[in-house]
Order: C-alpha cells, then sequence, then structure tokens
C-alpha cells in the first residue's frame, strides 16, 4: 500500500514539474514576440540576417519537395558548369538527368530535407573529354553522398553534408 502512495505522489510530483516546463516554454515565445512588437526589433524577415522562421517561434516551416519538375544546374560551388545539365525527380524517387556526360536514372529516398540514393545511377555508357569527367565526378560526389536540398522560390539546392559542394538548380521549363 505504502508503494503504491509513494508511486502515486512520485508520479504526480513528476507530472507537475513537467506541465510547468512546458508552460514556460510556451509563454517564452509569446514574451519574445511581444518584445519585438514593442519596437525593440533585432532581427525580423524583412532585415539581412533576420530569422525566416521568427513568425512559426523558431519552428522551421516545412516546404514539398518539387517532385516532376525539370531543374538546370547553374552553378556547382560557385562556378557555372561547362554543359547543360539537367535533374527531375517524381514523386516516387525515381530521377532523370543529364550530368554533362551521360544520361542517367536512379532512385532517391526524399526527405525532409534529405535526398538519400536508393540505388546506384544506371547510366548510358558514353566517353567524354577529362574536363567533363572531372565535371561529372563532382556532381556525383553531391548526389551519392545523400546531400540536404532546400528551396527558394525557383531555386534547388543540394548541399553536400560534410561540407562539400553545392549544387544551385533553377527551374526549367
Amino acid at each position: 500500500m505504502n508503494r503504491m502512495i509513494f508511486t502515486a505522489v512520485f508520479a504526480g510530483a513528476l507530472s507537475a514539474f513537467a506541465f510547468t516546463s512546458v508552460a514556460e516554454a510556451k509563454k517564452k515565445p509569446a514574451a519574445e514576440a511581444s518584445q519585438q512588437e514593442g519596437g525593440q526589433q533585432q532581427g525580423s524577415e524583412g532585415q539581412p540576417g533576420g530569422d525566416p522562421n521568427a513568425e512559426s517561434g523558431g519552428i522551421p516551416k516545412y516546404q514539398p519537395f518539387p517532385h516532376f519538375r525539370n531543374f538546370n544546374l547553374v552553378e556547382i560551388n560557385g562556378k557555372a558548369p561547362p554543359v547543360e545539365v539537367w535533374i527531375n525527380i517524381d514523386a516516387t524517387g525515381h530521377a532523370a538527368g543529364f550530368d554533362g556526360c551521360k544520361h542517367w536514372n536512379a532512385v532517391f529516398v526524399i526527405g525532409g530535407d534529405r535526398l538519400g540514393p536508393k540505388s546506384m545511377p544506371a547510366v548510358k555508357d558514353a566517353k567524354c573529354d577529362p574536363a567533363l569527367a572531372a565535371f561529372e565526378h563532382e556532381f556525383w560526389n553531391v548526389m551519392i553522398q545523400g546531400p540536404f536540398w532546400s528551396t527558394k522560390g525557383d531555386e534547388l539546392t543540394f548541399k553536400a553534408p560534410k561540407g562539400g559542394a553545392t549544387l544551385r538548380f533553377q527551374r526549367g521549363l
């Protein structure tokens, strides 16, 4: 009997502590919002360096992956690609594209902010000069690592997970 009473008291104290912490956490964003409205804005969405997720209390907004759209590569690590490179991924993760040397098909797992290769790409074998082969190698280095993806307007960006290359695509027609 004493053990049951002790367990009930302990559970009640623990839940009271948990609810208090949750209530304080909910009050904190409201207090910060009221400070910002009071003229003490230190960084808003319209100002450079502001937090784009400030309106939602710092929680990132969900952005769906842009399926069934062609994207043309605009730059890789700040440099323009030597040839036209494109990619298209459907809702099931099946992707097709051209990497500068070869046409390819692959399957990717599309996460909330990450693209994971499910299979190695099937390529149509073609020979290309060494400069294009080096570019193709850099492109696949990012794609095979499971890059983080983000969208902004008509742009799709893939960033390698370990500080590697960045691929920036622009939506095509």
